[in-house]
C-alpha cells in the first residue's frame, strides 16, 4: 500500500484513464470516447458545461495524445478487474501489484489536482493526489472568490473522460481556502455498493405508504443535479397506470361541488373551461350559470327586447336556452363597445331631417320639406315609403308610440296621427290638431293621456291627447324652450336662456340648474341624474336631487364634440349624442368616458334615437341612417 501511494505521488502525470486500466483492464480510446458522448446525450440546455465545448475538446485532445500510452501498458492493465467508481485509488486492493501500478502512473500525461485525496474503505484520508499544472486540465483555475464559486451550482458533475463514463475524479476549481466546496467526497466504491444493496432491500420490503414517506425524505436531500436526473428519467413514467384525468379535480368531485367551483368564473373563463373536456363542458353548460349572467345589470336589455329574445330562444318543450341568450347579449355589447355595425341609408326627403322616431317595423322622419315619411325598417325601397302631408311648416318634433304619432311644427300646431294600416289599404290619417302656441312648437313628448310641448313662445303646455285641449301652461323660462322630457312625477325642460328647470305637475318650478354657457338644446333624465347638451358643444351631468353639476364632457378633456350638440339619449349604461361636427358619439353613463365615435353622415347630425340593437339618425344631408349592431 505504501509503495503504491509513493509511486502515485512521484508520478504527477497519472490519469484517471490509467487508473481505470489498472482496475478494469485495457479499453480502447475510441470505445471510451463513443460511450462518453452517448451517455452525455441527455444533457439539457441549462447545463453550461455541455455547450461551452470544454469536455468534447479535451476528450478529442486526449484521444490524440494517448495511443502510444495505451499500446505500451495494455498488458499491465489487463491484470486489474475492479473499477475505481469513486475517483480514488483503492490502495488496499492494488498494493500487491508493486511497481506495476507505479510504472503505469509514471507515464500518465494528465495530472491530478492536489485537492483530490486518496481514501481507504473506512473513508480515511491516506494521501492527497498531486495537483495539476498541465494544459490538459478541464476546469481552469479561478481566483474569483466565494461569490463565483457559490453563485451557481452545475446540475451535472464536472468530469473528465475515463472508460466512457462520467468519472467522479474531478479537477475542481481552485477557490479561496476559506470557502467550502459545494460537493462532498462521498464514500468508497465498496461501501457505496454495500449501502446501495442494503437500501434496495429495505425499499422492497416497504409498503406503498412507507415508500412514499421514504421518497419524500430522500427528495429533501437532493440538489439540482439529482432533480435534473429525476426529471429526465421519470418523464415517461409519470402517472403510469393512473386512471384517465387523474389530476382533474372536477372529474372526481361530486356534480354539486364542481358546479359550485365553476360558479365563481366569469363568462369568458367559463367558455374557456368548457373547451377542456366533455365533463367540463357538461358542467359549464348548466343553465343556472347563464341565467345568472343574463340577470346581472351589465347584461340586461330593455323589457321589450328581453321578452322578444327569450321567446325566440325558447325550445318546443318550453325551456329557455340561456347560454344562447347570453351569447347574443355578449356579442351585442362587444359590438357596441368596438363600434362594429352595418349602416343602411334611407333617402327621399328633399331638405334636411329635423326629427326621427322608430319602432320594430318602421322609421318615421320629419323634415324641413314640411312632410313626414314612414319607412319600412326592413327595406329602404322607394315603394315602401308613406308620406304624411298636413303641416304647413317645418316638422320640428315627433313622438311615436304604437300606432299613434304626434308631431309639432313651425306652423305652431301639434297633430296626432293614426298610423294603423289594413291589408289592402292605408288608413293613416290626422285625428287631432292642437292649436294654442304662439310660435314654433320645438319639442314635445306624449303618453296615452297627455302631450307636453315646448315652444319658441317661452312656455310649456300640457294637452289632452284625445280632445286636444290645453290643460296647463308652465311659465318661467326667459327664452325659447328647446327641449322637454317628463316622467310620472317630474317635468324637465331646457331653454335658450341657458338654464334647465325641474317642474312638478302642479306647475311649480322646483329647481333651476345653471352652468351651460349657451342654449340647452337637448336633455334626458332618470331617477338620479340629468344629462344635457348645449350650443356650447358640451355635455353636462347633473344630480337631479341637488341640482349640482357632477361632470362635464368637453372636446378638450374628454374628446367631446367640436360642434353644437343637437340631440342625445341615455339608457342604463350609455349616452349617445350627435352634433354639427357630423359625428355620433357613445359615452359611458357612469364615468363619462367616450366609447366609440361613428362617422357616416356628410353633414351635421340633427336627431337620433337608439335601442339595444340599433341607432337611427337624421342629418342636414337629407338622409336617414340606420346603424345596426346586431348583425356583426
Amino acid at each position: 500500500m505504501v509503495a503504491l501511494q509513493q509511486s502515485t505521488l512521484e508520478n504527477p502525470n497519472s490519469t484517471p484513464l490509467e487508473i481505470d486500466s489498472l482496475t478494469k483492464g485495457p479499453t480502447l480510446p475510441e470505445q471510451s470516447l463513443i460511450k462518453s458522448f452517448n451517455e452525455l446525450s441527455c444533457h439539457c440546455s441549462a447545463c453550461c458545461h455541455c455547450h461551452h465545448g470544454n469536455i468534447p475538446s479535451k476528450a478529442c485532445t486526449y484521444h490524440q495524445q494517448s495511443p502510444n500510452l495505451w499500446r505500451g501498458h495494455a498488458d499491465t492493465a489487463a491484470h486489474h478487474q475492479e473499477q475505481n467508481e469513486g475517483g480514488y485509488v483503492d490502495t488496499e486492493q492494488h498494493s500487491s501489484d508493486g511497481g506495476n501500478g507505479s510504472s503505469v502512473l509514471e507515464n500518465c500525461p494528465l495530472d491530478l489536482g492536489k485537492d483530490q485525496p486518496v481514501v481507504d474503505d473506512q473513508d480515511k484520508v491516506v494521501a492527497p493526489l498531486p495537483s495539476s499544472s498541465s494544459n490538459n486540465s478541464i476546469i481552469k483555475t479561478t481566483e474569483d472568490g466565494p461569490s463565483a464559486a457559490q453563485s451557481q451550482k452545475p446540475h451535472l458533475p464536472l468530469c473528465i473522460y475515463a472508460r466512457g463514463k462520467l468519472n467522479n475524479c474531478v479537477i475542481k476549481e481552485k477557490i479561496n481556502s476559506d470557502v467550502k466546496p459545494f460537493s462532498k467526497h462521498g464514500v468508497s466504491p465498496r461501501k457505496f455498493r454495500k449501502c446501495s444493496e442494503e437500501m434496495g432491500k429495505w425499499f422492497s420490503e416497504f409498503n406503498d405508504e412507507q415508500r412514499n414517506i421514504f421518497l419524500k425524505d430522500l427528495l429533501q436531500g437532493c440538489e439540482l443535479p439529482q432533480m435534473h436526473l429525476l426529471s429526465v428519467k421519470m418523464e415517461a413514467n409519470l402517472h403510469r397506470g393512473c386512471p384517465p384525468n387523474c389530476q382533474d379535480i372536477l372529474t372526481w368531485l361530486p356534480t354539486d361541488l364542481a358546479t359550485k367551483i365553476m360558479s365563481f368564473l366569469d363568462p369568458v373563463s367559463l367558455c374557456q373551461a368548457s373547451q377542456v373536456c366533455k365533463i367540463w363542458r357538461q358542467v359549464s353548460d348548466d343553465p343556472c350559470f347563464w341565467r345568472r349572467f343574463c340577470c346581472q345589470p351589465k347584461w340586461r336589455l330593455s323589457k321589450a327586447a328581453e321578452h322578444k329574445q327569450v321567446i325566440y330562444h325558447m325550445s318546443p318543450e318550453g325551456s329557455i336556452q340561456w347560454k344562447k341568450v347570453f351569447a347574443e347579449r355578449f356579442r351585442l355589447r362587444n359590438n357596441w363597445l368596438k363600434g362594429r355595425c352595418t349602416v343602411r341609408t334611407f333617402e327621399g326627403h328633399t331638405q334636411g331631417i329635423s326629427c326621427i322616431q322608430f319602432d320594430d317595423t318602421r322609421i318615421v322622419s320629419g323634415s324641413s320639406d314640411k312632410t313626414i315619411r314612414v319607412w319600412n325598417i326592413r327595406t329602404n325601397a322607394p315603394w315602401s315609403v308613406q308620406t304624411l302631408v298636413g303641416h304647413s311648416g317645418t316638422v320640428r318634433c315627433l313622438h311615436l308610440e304604437g300606432n299613434r304619432l304626434v308631431s309639432g311644427s313651425s306652423d305652431k300646431t301639434i297633430k296626432v296621427w293614426d298610423l294603423s294600416t289594413q291589408d289592402r289599404w292605408s288608413s293613416i290619417a290626422c285625428k287631432v290638431t292642437m292649436v294654442g302656441h304662439l310660435d314654433t312648437v320645438r319639442c314635445l313628448q306624449a303618453d296615452d293621456e297627455k302631450v307636453i310641448s315646448g315652444s319658441y313662445d317661452k312656455t310649456l303646455k300640457v294637452w289632452n291627447i284625445r280632445t286636444g285641449e290645453c290643460t296647463m301652461k308652465l311659465r318661467g323660462h326667459l327664452a325659447a324652450v328647446l327641449c322637454v322630457r317628463f316622467s310620472d312625477t317630474k317635468i324637465v325642460s331646457g331653454s335658450c336662456d341657458k338654464t334647465i328647470k325641474v317642474w312638478n305637475f302642479d306647475g311649480t318650478c322646483m329647481m333651476t340648474l345653471t352652468g351651460h354657457q349657451n342654449a340647452v338644446t337637448c336633455l334626458q333624465f332618470d331617477s338620479t341624474r340629468i344629462v344635457s347638451g348645449s350650443l356650447d358643444c358640451n355635455l353636462k351631468f347633473w344630480d337631479i336631487h341637488t341640482g349640482e353639476c357632477i361632470n362635464t364632457i368637453d372636446w378638450k378633456a374628454a374628446e367631446g364634440h367640436t360642434g353644437v350638440v343637437r340631440c342625445l339619449q341615455a339608457d342604463s349604461w350609455r349616452v349617445v349624442s350627435a352634433a354639427d361636427d357630423k359625428t355620433i358619439k357613445v359615452w359611458n353613463l357612469e364615468t363619462g368616458k367616450r366609447l366609440i365615435t361613428l362617422r357616416n353622415h356628410s353633414d351635421g347630425v340633427t336627431c337620433l334615437q337608439f335601442n339595444d340593437l340599433i341607432i337611427v339618425s337624421g342629418s342636414y344631408d337629407k338622409t336617414v341612417k340606420l346603424w345596426d349592431f346586431s348583425c356583426c
